[in-house]
């Protein structure tokens, strides 16, 4: 290996900690939120931090002239070939920073009133219009750039018309910037940041509040418990592929990745997403193990240990009946959710993640492979992280906190980091076996391609880095959004009763899942057993599934945004007697907090 590969290899291990760290701190404040909206109090927007004008200005514009450039320069620069797939992002982006920067003034116009007669022009629009005439303009511009000749080499042609695009959007990107650091006020000016510095806070809280140790507690086994309930989320994030493979060209044909070779991206690459003769393959998994689901499940079951030995080694009755339940619950949902995905690992044949992701990017999403799979897959990986409706070794009603009752400081926020890091990587998982990982429908490897069976509707050329950077997105992008659905699980159902919980496990969610492995068996034998014709209907019926993905993603994303823009309009609903009570003697008064 060589130091280019372990620099590398520390910029992923570097970006899943900060993601898991992040996302963990960010679903915290969503679950805090979620719980004030549906309880009708105050949420997590109460942190927040007082800065000068002047650094909240450099804030603003130090991040847009570095994009900038990064934008600029390499657009002037294009290779030969890749003219028109340059000039199709440029537009494209500089459509996107255009509607995005006038939806955000107009946001803003309209809670804040005009400063002058640009603002009160932008504001005369609903929000929404510019993003119904954004999502116009990026379709149409699309088009376009097609038609534009590629023999246009000359100066003023294509060759020139990747840098003027490129220019343009490093441009929309600049005044965007420097236009929002004109309206910060002067002075020391608030940043609450949604709320989210609220989690931000309460890690400061916990780094500075005394560590109590029971007097009985067994001192070793007390202190390393955390760890080991934070060690599995951690470790098992090594194998999930964030991309495709990268490929670099080998410049000093020494057949090793140098740090030469790290400035020298490939150009384009093959539809199959195969690094050509001459390039060296790099997997965006920190670890990419042949056996990768084998070894998710088997870091994943030393989490029992961390809860395990908290109970025990505590001296508290409450907590060892705590670890007791979390021990039993995932041992029990262990085995139903490996079986779960039996049926999917026989249609895929390989345990390799980056091949499973690579399937269903050829094929159809697991989801619509193994639909059965997928609902039992869900129920016991929220048994395993221990949330509602599975969090009875919590359950304070029942054993006051559970395993982690007598640990507090940093180690009770490490336990607390770690379920919410374990929520956020099974979440992960649930993109990379379900929803096809980083894969878009209709994007290749070399582009945009809608084809349904063996007819081509439209065929877009981007070059490697582009989609390589819209498939990380993309994963980052269904991570986060799973992760959003599954807070909504928490604020929806009830909890079970313990021996509900075991016999759902073993009674239920086990034999469904044997069920379904024959039947999966079955269909795969009569399928091998099938003409060729009904096997190249089955891929057209996928290519189908593809589609429905991508039109229901799109109607999703505008419903969602559409969604957002509307005023928010708070009801409140009186559930009890003192409730009403209290509401109709004028409601509670709301006191500054003296926190």
């Amino acid at each position: 290996m060589t130091w280019a590969s372990l620099v590398f290899s520390f910029v992923k291990v570097l970006v899943v900690v900060l993601f898991l760290l992040n996302m963990a701190a960010i679903t915290v404040w969503l679950d805090r939120r979620q719980s004030a909206m549906l309880q009708d109090r105050v949420g997590p927007n109460r942190a927040v931090v007082y800065l000068p004008s002047g650094i909240v200005r450099a804030l603003l514009t130090l991040p847009a002239v570095l994009i900038a450039g990064a934008l600029a320069v390499p657009m002037w620069a294009a290779a030969p070939g890749l003219e028109i797939p340059r000039m199709t992002q440029g537009v494209e982006l500089a459509i996107f920073v255009a509607w995005s920067g006038l939806l955000l003034l107009s946001s803003h116009v309209r809670r804040n009133g005009a400063e002058n007669a640009f603002d009160e022009a932008v504001g005369s629009i609903e929000p929404r219009a510019y993003f119904y005439r954004g999502l116009v303009a990026h379709v149409v511009a699309a088009v376009l750039v097609q038609l534009v000749p590629t023999s246009l080499n000359a100066p003023g042609g294509v060759a020139w018309g990747t840098g003027i695009a490129g220019s343009i959007a490093a441009g929309a990107v600049l005044m965007t910037a420097l236009y929002a650091s004109a309206k910060v006020p002067d002075g020391k000016v608030g940043i609450r940041l949604a709320g989210t510095l609220h989690a931000v806070a309460d890690a400061i809280k916990l780094i500075w509040k005394e560590d109590l140790r029971p007097k009985n507690a067994d001192k070793l086994l007390y202190a390393i418990a955390p760890l080991l309930a934070m060690f599995p989320a951690l470790v098992t994030f090594a194998v999930i592929p964030m991309g495709s493979t990268l490929c670099f060209q080998d410049i000093d044909k020494n057949h090793a990745l140098s740090f030469v070779d790290l400035a020298n991206i490939a150009g384009v690459v093959d539809r199959t997403g195969v690094c050509a003769v001459g390039q060296i393959p790099v997997s965006l998994a920190v670890a990419d193990l042949n056996v990768g689901l084998l070894y998710v499940f088997a870091i994943a079951g030393t989490g029992i240990i961390g809860a395990a030995l908290a109970g025990w080694a505590s001296n508290n009755k409450w907590a060892l009946l705590g670890g007791l339940r979390a021990t039993s619950q995932m041992v029990s949902y262990e085995v139903a959710m490996g079986l779960s995905i039996t049926g999917l690992l026989m249609i895929v044949g390989s345990v390799h993640m980056q091949q499973i992701v690579d399937w269903q990017g050829r094929h159809a999403w697991g989801i619509f492979v193994q639909p059965v799979a997928f609902f039992l897959f869900l129920a016991a990986l929220v048994a395993e992280t221990k949330r509602v409706p599975f969090d009875q070794p919590e359950g304070e009603s029942e054993i006051i906190a559970g395993y982690f009752l007598e640990y507090s400081g940093m180690k009770f926020g490490l336990f607390f980091l770690g379920e919410y890091a374990e929520f956020v990587f099974s979440s992960a998982l649930l993109v990379t076996l379900f929803f096809g990982g980083y894969h878009l429908p209709f994007l290749d490897p070399d582009g945009v391609r809608v084809a349904i069976g063996n007819t081509t509707f439209y065929e877009l050329k981007l070059t490697h880095l582009a989609v390589s950077l819209i498939h990380l997105g993309v994963f980052f992008g269904k991570t986060i959004i799973v992760t959003w659905l599954q807070v909504f699980i928490r604020w929806t159902l009830p909890r079970f009763r313990y021996d509900q919980l075991m016999k759902l496990g073993w009674t239920k969610l086990l034999p469904a899942a044997l069920v379904n492995i024959l039947v999966t068996g079955m269909i795969i034998l009569g399928i091998e057993a099938a003409s060729p014709g009904v096997q190249s209907g089955l891929q057209a019926l996928c290519d189908v599934t593809q589609a429905l993905v991508a039109v229901g993603g799109v109607l999703a994303l505008v419903a969602i945004i559409t969604g957002l823009l509307e005023p928010a309009k708070h009801k409140q609903v009186a559930v009890s007697s003192t409730a009403r009570y209290a509401l109709g003697a004028g409601g509670v008064k709301a006191t500054k907090m003296g926190a």
